[in-house]
C-alpha cells in the first residue's frame, strides 16, 4: 500500500522558558522568522499581538502553509505550530526553541495531514 500525506503539522510544548523572552513582540517575532529563515520557507506575511501585562500570539502566513505561537510568560511555557506541505527537520526546530527562549524541556508531536492511504477514500469523524 501506498502512504503517502499533503503536509505536515508539529506542534512543539516549550516548557521552563526563560519568562523574559516570551514577555514581548520583538524575541518571539525573531524567533518565528528565524524558524522560517532556518526551514527555507516562503513568508507571505506576519501578524503578532501584545497582551498586558507580557504573552504574545504571533502568526505568520507561508506560502507552505503556516508557523505559530502562544506565550504565556506567566508559566514559562509556548505552544508553537508548523503545518507545511514541504517536508522539514523538527529537531532543528526544537534546537532552536530551546536555545532562543532558554528551554531544557520541549514535548513534540507530529500529525501528518490530508493522508491517503492506496485508494481509499478518507473517513470523517
Amino acid at each position: 500500500m501506498l502512504k503517502t500525506s499533503l503536509g505536515t503539522h508539529i506542534t512543539w510544548d516549550v516548557y521552563n522558558c526563560n519568562a523574559e523572552s516570551l514577555s514581548f513582540i520583538p524575541k518571539v517575532q525573531k524567533v518565528l522568522n528565524a524558524i522560517v529563515k532556518e526551514l527555507q520557507l516562503s513568508k507571505v506575511n506576519e501578524s503578532f499581538k501584545q497582551f498586558e501585562p507580557v504573552g504574545v500570539t504571533g502568526f505568520i502566513l507561508l506560502e507552505e502553509s503556516h508557523v505559530s505561537i502562544h506565550t504565556w510568560p506567566e508559566h514559562q511555557f509556548a505552544a508553537i505550530d508548523i503545518f507545511s506541505c514541504q517536508p522539514f527537520n523538527a529537531e532543528i526546530i526544537q534546537n532552536l526553541l530551546m536555545e532562543s527562549f532558554s528551554s531544557n524541556n520541549v514535548i513534540i508531536k507530529q500529525i501528518e495531514r490530508g493522508e491517503a492511504i492506496g485508494n481509499s477514500t478518507p473517513k470523517v469523524l
